[in-house]
């Protein structure tokens, strides 16, 4: 039953993402003679992006509380793993906060400028990404050594 509802959802989504990006290139320009042309669909397709982030996010959080919980009831050693992989993202945000620039940025289109609190929060987030490729690029190089030793 469960399965059978993952692969409607999964139906819809595709469906509404295939409408609105049709839409997004299909369904013309505002001015096609501006120098920089937009298309008409271009709040569509940022709503579809940020509702599917939002929503990616909620159900990571809840799956993510929902396995912490049976694994408390069931194995604590294995809740503590997870507190403390939790903890070291964390951590990493943190750090890379405080280690991005925050030197405001101004745009060369039509040159407005970028904040300093945006500059920071999106240099964290990237700094983020290059640290947890390369753990798990790491982990999957030495990952399997790790087994074999053992």
């Amino acid at each position: 039953m469960l399965n059978n509802i993952s692969k409607i959802v999964l139906y819809i989504l595709c469906a509404i993402t295939i409408v609105i990006t049709a839409l997004f290139f299909f369904g013309g320009y505002i001015d096609p003679d501006a120098e920089y042309v937009e298309p008409v669909y271009t709040n569509a397709m940022i709503g579809m992006i940020y509702a599917y982030f939002f929503l990616t996010a909620f159900c990571t959080l809840v799956a993510t509380l929902w396995q912490f919980i049976i694994k408390l009831s069931a194995n604590k050693g294995s809740a503590i793993k997870t507190v403390v992989s939790f903890s070291l993202v964390a951590v990493i945000l943190i750090v890379s906060y405080f280690v991005s620039s925050g030197e405001e940025i101004t745009l060369i289109g039509d040159g407005s400028v970028v904040g300093e609190d945006t500059v920071r929060i999106v240099d964290m987030l990237i700094y983020t990404i290059y640290v947890q490729s390369v753990v798990a690029i790491l982990l999957m190089i030495f990952g399997p050594l790790a087994k074999k030793i053992k």
